[in-house]
């Protein structure tokens, strides 16, 4: 008699959307830019949406530029400046019109590096029918959650200088930034984390809302965004979908090994522009390997070369 044999249905590829803001800030937009051509496959996105925001004749020409080379990438020409009404109008529209898609939403100080996509992925794929886990978000080193699920390595890779990462708010600690992109592009700081096997996703209360994943889930939690600004409340992102987390009881996933850079909050910027200008970042961005393997490291030593990352398949 022959072996009855059962076979598992195909999955069906994910709809990809990315929406990557820009302002003012050219420089971050062109780095941006270029590390997304370079880390990441861009035909996997049935649309690629530009949210120009204001943006000056040079910085839209390279805007239509990169559209010009990729077919998908549309431009959505955001007037006046501001983010409401036009970019909360254009969210808008891109939440209307892909309501049945996976949206990632990108700042354009977000560098991304090797695999962040994939992981971003594994994780969705993962919690994507948990009702109470709408979101997910990259690693961000330079964030709220990404300090916050950083320091316990800190603490131990670096006991003798827990005044650089602990102390004010990570959005005012220019401290901070300065130690942790000298850390990132000196001393390894990415590839010892790496290697110590991070959990494959922490669990948060909050979202830091430059780089994020979601679906409709979170769609209808926050749609439609508004169109009026509140003089007495400005209007934050990142604020209202806190407040819809919290108000329904849900959960963000931060993913341990899907790994993306913020550059700086705005109040830290200038600062950092002096102590880790963008042509460093890139210098480092630049060289970064192949990912490989490595071995949990025993102490954090300064590794030579630049660091490598890795991609690691798990269950999350």
């Amino acid at each position: 008699m022959g072996t009855i044999h059962f076979i598992k249905p195909k999955k069906t590829p994910l709809r990809l959307v990315l929406a990557l803001l820009t302002s003012h800030r050219m420089d971050c937009f062109i780095l941006c830019l270029r590390c997304l051509e370079r880390f990441t496959d861009l035909t996997r996105f049935k649309r690629i949406y530009i949210l120009a925001n204001g943006l000056s004749p040079e910085h839209m020409t390279i805007a239509r530029r990169f559209e010009q080379r990729q077919e998908n990438v549309v431009v959505l020409d955001c007037q006046p400046p501001g983010l409401v009404p036009a970019v909360t109008a254009a969210e808008n529209f891109i939440f209307e019109m892909h309501a049945n898609d996976v949206v990632i939403k990108l700042d354009e100080d977000i560098f991304v590096t090797p695999h962040w996509l994939e992981h971003l992925l594994d994780g969705y794929q993962t919690l994507r029918k948990n009702a109470r886990v709408p979101l997910i978000a990259p690693l961000l080193p330079i964030s709220r959650n990404g300090r916050r699920i950083l320091s316990r390595f800190l603490k131990y890779a670096y006991p003798s200088e827990r005044g650089m990462f602990l102390g004010p708010p990570v959005e005012e600690n220019w401290v901070y930034h300065r130690w942790v992109w000298h850390k990132i592009m000196h001393e390894g700081l990415v590839e010892t984390y790496l290697a110590e096997r991070p959990p494959s996703k922490v669990f948060t209360p909050g979202v830091d809302s430059n780089c994020m994943l979601f679906d409709r889930r979170l769609m209808e939690l926050i749609h439609p965004l508004p169109l009026v600004q509140n003089a007495e409340a400005p209007y934050s992102e990142a604020g209202l979908i806190n407040t819809a987390l919290r108000e329904n009881d849900m959960r963000s996933a931060v993913m341990g090994r899907s790994l993306a850079h913020h550059y700086a909050y705005a109040g830290c910027e200038d600062y950092l522009r002096a102590h880790a200008p963008l042509d460093d970042v890139w210098g480092y961005l630049d060289e970064v390997r192949a990912p490989r393997i490595i071995a949990p490291a025993k102490r954090p030593e300064r590794q030579k070369g630049r660091p490598v990352l890795t991609l690691l398949r798990s269950p999350g």
